[in-house]
C-alpha cells in the first residue's frame, strides 16, 4: 500500500481531518544595530486559535492584510511549527510525529503528503529548468514509485487535459517561463493533486489572476476537489471572492482580526446576518457583494487605523475601532460562541453578559 493508502485506510476514524487547539504563532520582529541590547519586540500572528477541518471541508479564511490567515493556514498544514497549542492530522500531532514524540501513528512524511498548498505566485514555486511533464512526474515517483515512465505521461497528460490545457501534450513539454500566470496555478494545482492530498492550502491563489479568471479557477478547484476527495482552505483578502468559494463548496468562512478568529459560519448565514462588527465591516468595504443592507456611505467603525500586532488592544482586540464598544470590551475578551456552525466572539450575542449594563466607550 501506498503512503496515501494508508491515510485512505484510516477514513472510518471520528478525529477531524486536521484540529488545531488553541494555537499561537508568535514572531520576534529582527532588531535594528542600534537597538541590539533590547527585548526584541513579539507579533502575535495568530493567537489562541481552535478550529477543526473535515473530510471534504471547505473553509474560506478571510480579513486584512497581516490579521494572520496565512500563517493560521500554513499552520494547518505542518509548514509552519506553532510557538503554542496543538495541530493534529487524523488524531496524530503532527509536530510530535516530526520530532518522533511519544507514540507515532503516522510519520511525519506522509502527513507532510497529504497537506499540500498552492500559493500566490506560482512561477516563483515551479523549476524554472524542468519542463512541466518533469515537475508533474516528481509528486507521482514519490507517491507510486512503481509506476513506469509511459503510465506516469499518460496521468500527467489526463490530468492536464482535465484542468483545461489542450492539447496536454503541447503544455507538457512546455516550461514555466512559457505559461500565462493561470495555466502555472493550473500545473500548481495538477502537481498538489498529484500527491492524492486529504487538504490543499490555497493561499491567495486566484488574487493575482485577472478578474475574468478567478472564478473560472475557483470553480475548477471545486470540480477537482469532487474528483480527488481533498478539502480546501481558501485564503483571500476579498469577501466576494471568499463567500463565492465557500458558497459552491457548501463550506464556511472564517473571519479573522489581528491574530484571532472572530467569526466562523455558513457563507450564506455570515454574510445575510453578521454576528460581529468587524464582518459587517468587511461587507461594507465589499460593493461586489450587492448585499440591500450596505448601503453605508461611512465605513461602520470608529477608526480606521489597524492596532499594532505587537502590542495589540486588551479585551476585544476590536474594540477600538468598533461602534458598538462598550468598557466591558476593553477589559475582556469575547471566546467564540453560538448556536450550530455560526460563531462570533462579540459580547452582543450574549443577552445577560455585563456588556449590556456597561457604559459605551468614549471617543
Amino acid at each position: 500500500m501506498s503512503q496515501i493508502d494508508h491515510a485512505d485506510a484510516r477514513r472510518g476514524d471520528d478525529a477531524p481531518l486536521v484540529s488545531l487547539e488553541n494555537v499561537e504563532v508568535h514572531f520576534e520582529e529582527s532588531q535594528g544595530m542600534f537597538n541590539f541590547f533590547d527585548d526584541p519586540d513579539v507579533v502575535r500572528a495568530v493567537d489562541g486559535i481552535s478550529l477543526d477541518i473535515e473530510e471534504n471541508d471547505v473553509l474560506a479564511l478571510v480579513g486584512e492584510s497581516g490579521c494572520g490567515k496565512s500563517t493560521l493556514g500554513k499552520t494547518s498544514i505542518g509548514l509552519q511549527r506553532p510557538t503554542g497549542g496543538t495541530v493534529r492530522y487524523r488524531g496524530q500531532d503532527i509536530w510530535a510525529a516530526n520530532d518522533g514524540r511519544g507514540d507515532v501513528d503516522i510519520p511525519f512524511e506522509e502527513i507532510r503528503s497529504s497537506l499540500q498548498i498552492i500559493h500566490q505566485d506560482p512561477g516563483s514555486s515551479l523549476n524554472p529548468n524542468q519542463r512541466i511533464v518533469e515537475i508533474l512526474s516528481q509528486p507521482i515517483r514519490q507517491t507510486h514509485p512503481n509506476v513506469g515512465r509511459s503510465e506516469r505521461r499518460e496521468r500527467i497528460y489526463s490530468l492536464l487535459e482535465r484542468v483545461g490545457m489542450n492539447p496536454a501534450a503541447d503544455f507538457a513539454d512546455r516550461y514555466p517561463h512559457q505559461l500565462s500566470g493561470g495555466e502555472q496555478q493550473r500545473v500548481a494545482l495538477s502537481r498538489a493533486l498529484l500527491m492524492n492530498p486529504d487538504l490543499i492550502l490555497a493561499d491567495e491563489a486566484i488574487s493575482a489572476l485577472d478578474v475574468s479568471l478567478r472564478v473560472e479557477m475557483m470553480d475548477l478547484m471545486l470540480d477537482l476537489q469532487d474528483d480527488f476527495d481533498t478539502s480546501f482552505v481558501f485564503i483571500s483578502h476579498d469577501l466576494s471572492n471568499a463567500r463565492y468559494f465557500a458558497e459552491h463548496g457548501n463550506g464556511r468562512i472564517g473571519v479573522m482580526y489581528l491574530g484571532e478568529l472572530v467569526e466562523v459560519g455558513p457563507a450564506e448565514q455570515l454574510i445575510e446576518d453578521p454576528k460581529h462588527p468587524y464582518t459587517n465591516v468587511l461587507r461594507w468595504a465589499t460593493p461586489d457583494l450587492a448585499l440591500h443592507a450596505s448601503g453605508a456611505s461611512d465605513p461602520p467603525m470608529r477608526k480606521i487605523d489597524i492596532p499594532d500586532p505587537v502590542n495589540p488592544p486588551s479585551g476585544c482586540r476590536f474594540h477600538t475601532r468598533c461602534p458598538e464598544a462598550r468598557e466591558a470590551c476593553r477589559e475582556q475578551c469575547p471566546s467564540l460562541e453560538g448556536s450550530g456552525d455560526h460563531q462570533a466572539a462579540c459580547f452582543r450575542n450574549q443577552p445577560d453578559h455585563e456588556y449590556w449594563d456597561s457604559a459605551p466607550l468614549d471617543d
